[in-house]
């Protein structure tokens, strides 16, 4: 019988995560599901940890390969795919315990080749639910609501995905390069007939910098390499007129965040950008009408990369002002904050010790007294 999910987990050193991603999959409301955890070459705990779960949960399957990244480890899975619906789950994240019951309802209900969730980033001191605008959900996604997710939610994980719509339209990651989930999802949102968005923050990214996310000089260069892949894909595909005008400043964003990250090689930073920017790129960053950058993201562009000397004394007047404004809001405010959290936390913690004692006037003086409430 077809297991109604198969959820992909790629898995490389990631002991000290593992277990709770793993928890939060076997113990799915929705039982039907097939677990495919790919061991990318790992050296820790990791192996040992999948094995332990295979053990008790026959619905685990252990595919191991040598190191070869997350993108490679994703691709194996594909032909142990059984399920009517794929979910990718990074080892470091987890999700929460109804979301194949929740995705799978919804996906059978609309036909939806996509259904797309919210996710939560989890700090060590709280979470924040992330979708930058709430697309209203429905069954038939408009073609600006497709937009919209391309712009706040370019990844793979946080969606669940018909399998036959992810092998036909042969959706595989690009190997060797980090940035993969930007790939494989500006080729498949454009091509979706159905997406439905089920609002709701079900998936926890873990805010971890010691995952790959995070190491930033090879990533610049993956991202430079990713954005050409993608551009070709939307020329070929006769999309790139659709979707021009959010595809560029998503670019020049992400290589302007890499070069402000990355001071030590800024130099060669600057020539993979100008290597990489086309002539459509330069007209949207030099045209102040309709421009959906920041306005330092603007600057950079015309002062550092195109030489304006007003340009780029503004962009480093910028970047100044939001150094002092992280400073005090990450130095100050938020410190605050958590001081005036544990004080009312406190507060409260007395207030219900003291619950079982309670005020009345007296008779005699008008005067409160305390007795005890049984």
């Amino acid at each position: 019988m077809q297991p109604n999910v198969t959820i992909i987990i790629p898995v490389y050193n990631v002991e000290a995560y593992l277990r709770q991603c793993l928890d939060s999959v076997v113990n799915q409301t929705l039982r039907d599901v097939q677990i495919v955890c790919v061991n990318d070459g790992s050296s820790d705990a990791s192996l040992a940890i999948l094995e332990e779960y295979a053990d008790r949960d026959s619905r685990v399957t252990i595919i191991n390969k040598p190191n070869g990244g997350v993108s490679s480890a994703r691709n194996a899975a594909y032909p142990s795919i059984k399920g009517k619906y794929t979910l990718f789950v990074d080892p470091d994240d987890w999700i929460d315990l109804d979301t194949c019951e929740k995705c799978f309802e919804q996906a059978e209900q609309t036909e939806a080749e996509i259904v797309v969730f919210f996710f939560r980033r989890e700090y060590l001191l709280g979470s924040k639910v992330s979708m930058n605008r709430v697309i209203s959900p429905g069954k038939k996604i408009t073609p600006g609501e497709k937009r919209q997710i391309l712009t706040h939610h370019p990844f793979v994980c946080g969606k669940l995905w018909r399998s036959d719509f992810l092998l036909d339209k042969n959706l595989v990651f690009p190997e060797g390069l980090t940035s993969e989930d930007y790939a494989v999802t500006w080729r498949a949102i454009p091509q979706a007939d159905q997406i439905f968005v089920l609002p709701e923050p079900l998936y926890h990214y873990r805010n971890n910098p010691d995952s790959i996310t995070q190491t930033s000089i090879q990533r610049f260069a993956d991202t430079v390499a990713v954005h050409a892949l993608t551009l070709s894909y939307l020329l070929e595909s006769g999309h790139y007129s659709t979707y021009k005008d959010i595809f560029i400043p998503q670019k020049l964003r992400g290589l302007e965040e890499y070069y402000d990250r990355i001071p030590s090689s800024r130099p060669n930073t600057l020539r993979l950008i100008h290597e990489s920017l086309t002539e459509d790129d330069r007209r949207f960053y030099r045209s102040a009408a309709g421009n959906v950058m920041s306005t330092d993201t603007i600057l950079f562009y015309q002062g550092i990369i195109d030489g304006g000397r007003v340009a780029t004394m503004k962009y480093y007047f910028f970047k100044a002002a939001k150094s002092i404004e992280r400073f005090i809001k990450q130095g100050i405010v938020k410190p605050m904050r958590r001081i005036i959290l544990a004080n009312r936390q406190d507060v409260a913690q007395k207030t219900d010790s003291n619950a079982d004692i309670v005020s009345f006037p007296s008779q005699e003086s008008g005067k409160p007294t305390k007795r005890h409430v049984a």
